[in-house]
This record gives C-alpha cells, sequence and structure tokens, in this order.
C-alpha cells in the first residue's frame, strides 16, 4: 500500500472515531444559524440608478474672480468618490427623512445612513441602494435620496450661477462708471492742449467701455445657463418594489452555519486526533509498544473531561485474557514467550494504574493451566484491587518480608492456594501494608521464581513502576512481558517509556492487549518496525 493511502486511511479513521464531535459542531452551527437568521430584523432592499450631468458650465465658471470661493458644495462638478459620499452623508439623508416624513433626530439619521450604500459606477452614473422594514419603504427611500440630490445639486448650481450673473453684472455696471467718468478727464486734457495725456485716457476709457459689454454679456450667458441646468441630470432607472426580502435569509443562514460547523469539526477532529497525548488507536499501541496488538476489546470512548479507565465485566475480562494466551502460543510471535508450548515466565503489566490488568493477567493464568500446565500467578501489585476474594484473608507476597531468605521459598511454597481452576495457584498481596513490606515486596518475587520447582509456568502483575528501582524487580523474574493499554487513558509516552524499561532489563514485550478499541479502527495493530522471528530459540526453561 503507498504510504500516502495509509495516511488518508488513518486521517479518515481518525475522523470517523471522533464522528460525534463533529455531528455535534454541525448541530452547533446549524443551531446558532437558526437562532441568527430568526432573530433578524425582516429587512426589504430596493437600488435606484441615476445620471448626473454638468451641473455649471466649466467656461463661466472659468469667469469667477481669483479672490471668490469656486469650491460650491454642488454647483461643481465634483469628483464622483466625493459625490457618492454627499449622497450617503446625514446632511442630505435628514432631509430625505423629512420628506419621508420621518423624525429628523440623529438617530434616524444614523440609522438611515447605515442602511444607505451608494456607488460610483462611472464618472456620471451612480447606483444608490438602500434597506427598508417593508419593499414600499426601501422603494421610497431609494428614490427619494436620488430625487432630493438631483434637486438640491440643481438648486445649489442656479445659485451658483444667481451668483456669477450677479457678479458679471456689478464688474459691467464698474466698468460703465468708470469709463463715463473719463470723459470729463479727456475733455480737461484737451482744453489744455495736452494731447498725449487726452490720447492716453481715450486709450483707457476704450478698454473700459470693452470690459463693460463683455461682463455684460456673460451675465447674458449665465442668466441663459439658468434654464439648462439639470438638463443632462435625471433618475434613469427608478426603484422597484422587490418580491422577496434581502434579510433574514433563513435557509442560506442555516446552510452557511452547517458548513462551518462542518469545518470546525473537522478541525478540531483532527487537531486532537495529532495533538492528543492519549493512545487512540491499535496502530499507535503497537507503535508505542514496538509490539503487534494480540487481542482488542471495543469500550467506550474516551472524552476530555473523563480520563478514567472503567472496570469491565468478568466475562469480557476473562475472553481477553483467554484470547492474549491463545494467540501467544498460536502464532509464536516469539520463540521465548510464555505459552509456546514449554514452562516459562510472564508479566502482565500496564502503563497507568487499570483495574483491568490483574483480572487479565488471572484470566491468562486460568488459559495456561486448563491447557495442563501447572501455574502459579503472583499478584505483586500490593496496592492494586484485589481481583480475588477468596484469598485476600490468606497470608501471601508482603508477608515475606520478614522471613529469613533461606526459610522465605519454603514458606512460600506453603502459602500457594489453589485457584478454581485445576493446576492454577496463587500467591496474593497478603495482608502486610507497613511502608518496608510495601516497597520491598515486590523485589522477593525474582527469589521465589527461582526457587520454584520446576515445571512451574508463572504469571506475574504488578504496576508499571515499583519503587525506587522502577520495574527492574519484576523484569528480572520473568522472560516477556504483555502490556495492558487502555485506549483514551494511557499516554503513548508513558507506554513507550514502560516498554523501553521492561526491553531493558530483560523482559521484552511480545504483545499488547487494547481495552477500549474503536470499532472503525480496522488496522492490524502492527508495528512498522516489527520483524517475526525466523529462526526458534530454546524454551525458556
Amino acid at each position: 500500500m503507498e504510504p500516502g493511502t495509509v495516511v488518508w486511511r488513518e486521517t479518515a479513521q481518525s475522523l470517523l472515531r471522533q464522528k460525534w464531535l463533529i455531528i455535534g459542531c454541525i448541530l452547533l452551527g446549524l443551531f446558532g444559524a437558526a437562532v441568527y437568521a430568526l432573530v433578524q430584523t425582516e429587512r426589504w432592499t430596493a437600488s435606484s440608478q441615476l445620471v448626473i450631468g454638468p451641473a455649471v458650465p466649466p467656461a463661466l465658471v472659468g469667469k469667477l474672480d481669483t479672490s471668490s470661493d469656486k469650491t460650491g458644495p454642488l454647483g461643481m462638478d465634483l469628483p464622483a468618490e466625493t459625490q457618492a459620499r454627499v449622497m450617503a452623508s446625514p446632511t442630505l439623508l435628514r432631509e430625505v427623512a423629512k420628506s419621508l416624513g420621518m423624525p429628523t433626530n440623529d438617530d434616524t439619521v444614523q440609522k438611515l445612513a447605515a442602511v444607505t450604500r451608494v456607488k460610483a459606477v462611472t464618472d456620471n452614473a451612480y447606483l444608490v441602494t438602500t434597506d427598508g422594514p417593508t419593499a414600499s419603504e426601501a422603494v421610497r427611500r431609494a428614490n427619494a435620496i436620488a430625487t432630493i440630490y438631483l434637486d438640491q445639486r440643481n438648486d445649489e448650481a442656479k445659485g451658483l450661477l444667481t451668483t456669477l450673473a450677479g457678479q458679471a453684472q456689478d464688474r459691467s455696471k464698474t466698468a460703465t462708471q468708470q469709463s463715463r467718468s473719463l470723459i470729463s478727464q479727456i475733455n480737461e486734457a484737451v482744453d489744455r492742449g495736452d494731447s498725449q495725456t487726452a490720447a492716453a485716457l481715450r486709450d483707457q476709457r476704450v478698454g473700459l467701455a470693452t470690459e463693460a459689454r463683455q461682463a455684460a454679456d456673460d451675465a447674458a450667458a449665465m442668466r441663459k445657463a439658468l434654464t439648462a441646468v439639470g438638463a443632462g441630470s435625471e433618475l434613469v432607472t427608478p426603484a422597484t418594489t422587490d418580491t422577496a426580502s434581502s434579510s433574514p435569509m433563513v435557509a442560506r443562514d442555516i446552510l452557511v452555519g452547517g458548513i462551518l460547523g462542518l469545518v470546525l469539526g473537522f478541525g478540531l477532529a483532527l487537531l486532537r486526533s495529532h495533538l492528543t497525548p492519549y493512545i487512540l488507536t491499535r496502530d499507535q499501541a503497537a507503535r508505542a509498544a514496538s509490539s503487534p496488538v494480540i487481542t482488542a476489546s471495543e469500550g467506550n470512548r474516551r472524552r476530555f473531561w473523563h480520563r478514567t479507565a472503567p472496570e469491565l465485566p468478568q466475562y469480557e475480562i476473562t475472553s481477553l485474557g483467554t484470547e492474549a494466551s491463545g494467540a501467544l502460543a498460536r502464532r509464536e510471535l516469539n520463540p521465548r514467550a510464555f505459552g509456546s508450548g514449554a514452562p516459562g515466565t510472564l508479566l502482565v503489566v500496564s502503563a497507568s494504574p487499570t483495574p483491568n490488568s490483574a483480572g487479565i493477567a488471572l484470566a491468562m493464568a486460568e488459559a495456561n493451566a486448563r491447557d495442563g500446565r501447572e501455574t502459579l500467578l503472583i499478584l505483586a501489585d500490593v496496592e492494586g484491587t484485589p481481583v480475588l476474594p477468596h484469598v485476600t484473608g490468606h497470608e501471601g507476597l508482603t508477608d515475606l518480608v520478614n522471613e529469613p531468605a533461606a526459610t522465605r521459598a519454603i514458606r512460600a511454597r506453603k502459602l500457594f492456594r489453589p485457584g478454581t481452576v485445576a493446576d492454577l495457584y496463587v500467591l496474593p498481596p497478603g495482608l502486610n501494608h507497613e511502608e518496608t513490606a510495601t516497597a520491598v515486596g515486590p523485589s522477593l518475587v525474582p527469589g521465589i521464581v527461582a526457587d520454584l520447582p520446576p515445571g512451574y509456568s508463572v504469571v506475574i502483575h504488578g504496576p508499571g513502576a515499583v519503587g525506587r528501582m522502577g520495574i527492574t524487580p519484576l523484569a528480572a523474574a520473568v522472560d516477556a512481558s504483555v502490556l495492558v493499554v487502555q485506549v483514551g487513558h494511557d499516554k503513548e509516552m508513558d507506554v513507550a517509556r514502560l516498554t523501553a524499561a521492561l526491553q531493558y532489563a530483560g523482559a521484552p514485550v511480545v504483545g499488547v492487549v487494547l481495552i477500549g478499541a474503536s470499532p472503525q479502527d480496522e488496522t492490524l495493530g502492527i508495528p512498522l518496525n516489527f520483524k517475526a522471528a525466523e529462526s526458534a530459540a530454546p524454551p525458556i526453561r
């Protein structure tokens, strides 16, 4: 299989394992979008289009005095973006509200400005879009904005032309008066015989007369232009009534909410799969333990807020232990492994305290005893939950702490209590819960195992860490080990560290019992670096 196929398969499986998270995000998106859409105020939209022609001929504007204001707000041909801003300005919208019979206070004007949009389509064409509580009201607002702007612009243009005409008429009158005042000066110069001064005054009078006639012509042209103001400006496309509201669009909002929820769910699922430190799949468990998953059971998925390992039913624990024991015997994953047909010593351990691992160890010991081998089960987890209530009242492992080494093995053999299965004997944790006994008790296991009569198969259940020496005391007494891993409860780093410690201590992990596997996780549970043994080694004992 191509590597890319494996990646896509694992990604799809991780999404499927967290399908409830994705479904929850989708439902959240749908619910949120539905609430958002339903609480929105119903809104209708209307648009009108207007074209604006020259208000004041540029040639006439140039006739203004240099000291005069040539920047009239509407009468001049302002840039397109500026005129678009003027149409949507509060000053114009206040007049619109007044014409529509609406209140002219600041709140009303600001609300109207918030729903009004003016766009300059070309240099002289504008699109006015506004919203209203009803379709007819939206049409009235859009048409009123365009109409009032055209009217105000025409009024401003007429006012500007009137001002220009008055200024030109004043210039004509002033020039005429100055021209008349020069007649007497010319006559006086002629009477004195000063022909040079008289000629200069005559030239000055001609210039004033020309200026007066030109100013009079300009005034006449401006008065004539008043009749053409607004001829090139009109509302070319009045707004029409829509048949459907622009808001709320419930179907669209819900669809968008569902899509956003799906994206959020996928993102959270992938983020959780890649960032969570917990083991979630068979492949993760096999990779962390560097050993294949020999048996697995389905279980409840672990949640973010619930990381405890629930105790499995007794029948399921028995089934897991029996299947694990059979897998070791049938598949011969390791020639030195427990269950290969000859007596051996096996450690069943978990990376974190769990009530299930002791039960699995008991079930494996029972299965081994049923195969006809005398089997001893040593419960070395002195602080764990008892799995055999009928033997917890007897002396056990921690009671051997004060026993001399010479007689410890003899007394240990006397403490063996037969279980419910023939050829199965149990060494319980004991009743001595002193600090010394609890710390030293597990270290007695190697000596007890070494002093057993030939032919015994031993199953030891112990914690992931024992005192200051870690797993070493128990690992020194066994030939191989089996890890019990709880999906969503055990961390991948903890399992990998425990595996390395067992390997270093001479008790390699030969298989993983996985609890809580997802039904969608159909991977093989075989680590990438796993290689089956090619040559058989002599039995361990």
